[in-house]
Formats: C-alpha cells, structure tokens, sequence
C-alpha cells in the first residue's frame, strides 16, 4: 500500500516503523527538519519537509494516487482539515487523529467525519479511558487486548489464592465444557517468566494468565473464576493530572457512582478541570510525587491509582509511591516509547498503558494491511501479538494445525473467519482470508512471515 503520514512525532514515527517493517511504501511529512533528519537515520522511508495543509506537499507526497493518508498530528484541526485536502485530491481513504472526539456531531450543521473527508477517526484519550475502564471491571484484571474483529479480546487475569483456579490443572477446570471450548489459555506469566499454558498446567496462586476469545465468554470464564466480591462496592478511584483523559475517566467513573479524587500541582488548571467534571469529584492541589499529598487523596487504600499527567516520569513515580503506601491497582499513562517495554517490568506498576501504542494500534486495526501487529508487548516478557491473514499462497493453506509445522515457541491464540471469532486445536483447517492471531517474539515472527505471504 501507498501511505502517506502527515506529522512525524512519535505517533508518526511508531507508525512509519510498522507499516515499514510490513513493506509498505511510506511517505512522512513534518515542518521540522530536526525531525525528519533524525528518523532518516533509522527508517527507510521517503521524507518530505513542509506543511502538511499546502497543496503542492500532498500532491508532491502522492495524496492522488495514494491508499491511505494517516493525519497524525497533535493538532485536531491540522489532520482534519488535511484529511479534507486529501480526500479532494484523490486519496482512498483518510484517517484522522482527534483527542477531542466531541469536534464530530450531526446536530448544528451535520459536522460528521464524512463532510470532512474522513474516512475513519481515531481518538487516542478515549481508547485509553476505555482501556483503564476495562481493566478496573475486576481487581484481579491487568489487560485488555483487542483485535481487529472488534468481537475478540484477550484479557490477562491473576489467580487470587481463594480462586476457584488456584491448584487446578487447566483441562480439570470445571467451568463447564462449552465455556472451556469457546476460550483460549494463549500464555501464563510465572515468577516473570513467560510459559505456553497446556492442559496439564496446574495454576498458581499470583499467576497471569491471557485469556482469549469472544469479548462476553471471555469475561464470563473471569467472572465465574473471580472471588472479587468486594468490587461490588463502591471503589476510590485517585487520579494525577487534570488532563483531557483525566476528564473522560472521571466522568465515566462517576457515572458508576465510585468515589473519584484527582491530584493536580497547578491550583489554575485544577480549577478549571472542576468545570468539566461532575460535581462530587474532589479535586487536590499539590505534586503527585509528594507522600502527604498522596495520603491526603487517600492513595493508601484506593481501589486504584491513575496517574495521566503529562511528564511520562512523574506518572510512574506517583505510582510507585502509591503502591508502597498500600494502593491496590496502579496503572501510570505514559506516552514515549521508550517506556512500551520499560514500565511493564517495574515490580510497583500494575498496569502500564502506553497512549501512543495504544493509538498505533487503534490506526492498524483499521487497516487491511495483511500482516499486522496489534496491541501489546506481552508483559513482562519481549514478545507481542501478530495477525497473520492466510493467502491462497501461503504453504499453510488448507492445512490442519496439527500438520503445520511452526516454530516451536509459537502459539496460536485466535483464528478470524469472516465474522467467526474460533478458538483454534490441532484438526483446525486453515483457509484462505482467514486471520490468525499468533505470539511472537521478533525471531520467531521471523519465521513465521514467509508462511504468511501477502498475496
């Protein structure tokens, strides 16, 4: 595909770096020479030094003939209006980056993605805040991943000592044989060490296990192997920075009548955070890395702590000081990265969440670019998850998974059939169009990307 990214920071780049790596030919636009020199010496792709809103830059970039224009700025109403220059030029299709996904409404005027030429938005705050909602449905919840079958999730799920999971073996969980069939034990993390889960497995206490399937089995096997009654109450909830994703978290906790509390250093930007959130959020001026604040915002006995301000290292200071002074969940924001494979390791972080991972992977599920990565650097382990389409090509074609011969540190999670989510075994016949989901690590992808040829 011929793709053009319109802003080169670091969603732009993490961007270029994917798309790349799958061979497509890219084209990156930025103002800043600094920049683009900078990712000339790692990423072989085409640079182009201008103003993403002048016409002869997208037409000098190939915005006429191009598939896909990615506006990826950090300005919303830059990548809109270029996502409308584009689309008038001749470009397939547009997708547009928006932290304010409110700017799109039919009332007063019919202001849809569509009358601007877009063909798709991604808004990054909130597929953050939908990441951190998910995860805080349960205490023993770290992750959830998505995929591009917007029905598929896997989940990550820690073995409390009174769950019903604790000492069984995995093909003795008596959770009922069609619950057991419809999901799938993809990994298990052991004392730091990533395993490949079988079914003589026997679970343990302080185990993470991914679980993978349709979205609703998937968190019906969690509820059923859950003992966290106590998250039926009501939850604190202590969130650091007044920022945009500060905003959407704390009304949709509030809609779910939890106690929310946000730290904020800057007593102005805290004042006007209190206009854009429900009344009864309690709203801290002070550091988020000063002990006594922390303890006045009753960090010690929240539920769980969420630092979304805008220094990256702050966020995950402010959460290791709250995870020693007693916080249950701690899930820092972070945006270099740097920190994709970094904070997950940190012993005191719970759940790290990278926003700009988080918006790559919101922008690859929206393309049908064959061979895809999606959303998650396993934890605490250097391997990720891949989607691999079968091609009428590919030697696995019309093969049972049992007769195909992959690498041995290979597991394959999910297998995508038109709008079928199937949780693959060995008599699994692999068609052509079908999308399996593999964990891979960067050699094994290696070699498992000639058994995936694109056409």
């Amino acid at each position: 595909m011929n793709i053009i990214i319109a802003g080169a920071g670091e969603l732009g780049r993490l961007l270029a770096t994917k798309l790349t790596s799958n061979l497509h030919d890219v084209v990156l636009i930025d103002t800043s020479v600094e920049t683009l020199e900078h990712i000339n010496e790692s990423l072989d792709v085409r640079l182009i030094e201008g103003s993403c809103l002048d016409l002869e830059v997208l037409r000098n970039a190939g915005a006429a003939t191009a598939d896909v224009v990615l506006a990826v700025s950090g300005d919303d109403a830059v990548n809109i209006l270029c996502c409308q220059l584009a689309s008038r030029l001749g470009s397939r299709k547009t997708i547009c980056r928006v932290n304010n996904a409110s700017f799109f409404s039919k009332e007063g005027g019919n202001l849809t993605p569509e009358s601007f030429g877009i063909w798709k938005f991604v808004s990054p705050p909130t597929e953050c805040v939908r990441k951190i909602l998910s995860i805080l449905e349960d205490r023993f919840l770290y992750e959830e991943i998505r995929f591009s079958h917007p029905d598929a999730v896997m989940r990550v799920f820690e073995i409390a000592p009174s769950s019903l999971l604790a000492g069984t073996r995995i093909k003795d969980i008596p959770a009922g044989n069609d619950l057991m069939q419809s999901i799938r034990f993809a990994g298990l993390i052991r004392e730091k060490q990533f395993l490949i889960p079988h079914g003589d497995t026997i679970l343990v206490p302080g185990d993470k296990i991914y679980i993978a399937g349709l979205a609703e089995r998937v968190r019906d096997f969690i509820r059923w192997a859950s003992t966290d009654e106590e998250y039926k109450r009501k939850l604190r909830v202590v969130i650091v920075g007044a920022t945009p994703n500060a905003v959407l978290l704390a009304k949709a906790i509030c809609n779910e009548n939890h106690d929310v509390r946000v730290i904020e250093k800057s007593r102005r930007a805290g004042e006007k955070f209190s206009d854009f959130v429900p009344a009864e959020v309690l709203v801290i001026n002070g550091s988020p890395t000063n002990e006594e604040v922390l303890r006045e915002a009753g960090a010690a006995d929240c539920d769980a702590f969420i630092s979304t301000a805008q220094d990256d290292e702050d966020n995950i200071l402010s959460c290791i000081i709250a995870k020693r002074l007693g916080a249950k969940k701690t899930i820092p924001l972070t945006s270099k990265p740097e920190y994709i494979r970094i904070a997950p390791t940190m012993d005191m972080i719970d759940c790290a969440i990278s926003s700009t991972l988080v918006a790559v992977n919101s922008v690859l599920r929206l393309l049908e670019t064959g061979t895809m990565r999606v959303d998650a650097y396993l934890q605490m382990h250097y391997a990720q998850l891949t989607e691999f389409r079968v091609s009428n090509s590919s030697p696995l074609c019309g093969k049972s998974l049992a007769c195909c011969k992959l690498p041995p540190s290979t597991l394959l999670a999910l297998l995508f059939r038109d709008n079928e989510v199937i949780t693959p075994s060995g008599g699994t016949v692999l068609q052509p169009g079908d999308i399996v989901v593999a964990i891979v690590t960067r050699e094994s992808e290696k070699e498992l990307l000639p058994l995936f040829p694109q056409r």
